[in-house]
């Protein structure tokens, strides 16, 4: 990247965040922090009010509006794949509203642009497999909002085994891993943080009072469960299955693989819920079973009994 090009991200981050830290951007362009104070002193002396505070960053003063960038081609075409993706993967309204964002985005684009924007719509797809419990229509805008304000939710719940709870939580944050998106709270019930599935969510309420104590960041909160409540579980499958479906076997909390003397290979598994497993398991029915224990022998038995053959 050539210093003009340089230059004007920053100036982007600098409308786009409150505090812009030297030490970040130099990472970011893998530059010197000296490189990026003399950024900073060019974009001062062409008359961008920067306010620097040492140790803290730049912010551009209060009040000031610069003119409107103008998106590239390529930008715009990120935002159009990303249209697709929360579309699929996000409750109604928060689709929405990122529709209505990507409209704004439309209508600040040269009109070859657009034009450009418009024939590629149909080249991007996302197909994902819907969830049988469709989420609350604006779950994720209310769980953001009580996060930012820190209010205290309420949510009724259903579990993996289908048992219906209440819970009051102080959630932390959201995030996606596939083929779910997740909830991480403090739990009031469990006195821990715990993570709930957000399409097994089937009420929320957010209350008046507020969070009781300060949380980590959401980052650090990755498998907060407690470990002793894992639960180990046995497969036996082929080596063919253990190679194709490899990825989603170490998702799932694979622990442990060893190939025996008959050519089976024996995986184990640690999670907190047997569901995920039997359901892979009786998707691979005829090259895998479950050794033990009964408990996710007995979710695979339920699961058959449900099917209407």
């Amino acid at each position: 990247m050539n210093r003009l090009d340089r230059i004007s991200a920053l100036l982007v981050q600098l409308q786009s965040r409150p505090i812009v830290k030297a030490s970040e951007m130099a990472e970011r362009f893998g530059v010197s922090r000296r490189t990026i104070y003399r950024d900073m002193c060019t974009l001062s002396e062409a008359g961008v009010p920067i306010c620097g505070n040492s140790g803290i960053g730049y912010s551009i003063i209060e009040g000031y509006r610069l003119p409107s960038l103008m998106f590239t081609k390529e930008e715009a075409m990120a935002f159009l794949t990303a249209e697709k993706v929360i579309g699929q993967l996000t409750d109604a309204r928060n689709s929405n509203y990122f529709r209505q964002g990507m409209d704004k985005i439309r209508a600040a684009l040269r009109t070859i642009d657009k034009k450009y924007l418009h024939a590629m719509d149909d080249s991007i797809a996302v197909y994902v497999s819907k969830s049988s419990r469709e989420t609350l229509p604006n779950l994720m805008q209310i769980l953001l909002s009580s996060i930012n304000d820190q209010f205290i939710i309420d949510i009724d719940y259903t579990s993996a085994d289908d048992k219906q709870t209440k819970r009051t939580l102080e959630a932390v944050g959201i995030s996606y891993v596939y083929p779910f998106w997740y909830l991480t709270a403090w739990c009031h019930l469990r006195k821990g943080y715990r993570f709930f599935r957000l399409d097994r969510i089937d009420n929320i309420k957010i209350m008046a009072e507020k969070h009781t104590k300060e949380h980590p960041p959401l980052e650090s909160l990755r498998g907060a469960y407690d470990p002793q409540s894992l639960k180990e579980v046995t497969i036996q499958t082929n080596r063919e299955t253990a190679q194709y479906h490899a990825d989603k076997c170490n998702y799932m909390g694979l622990s442990n693989e060893k190939e025996l003397k008959n050519g089976k290979i024996e995986q184990t598994y640690k999670v907190y819920s047997f569901e995920s497993v039997a359901r892979w398991v009786l998707a691979n029915a005829d090259t895998t079973t479950i050794i033990k224990p009964d408990e996710a022998k007995d979710i695979i038995r339920q699961i058959i009994k449900k099917l209407d053959l």
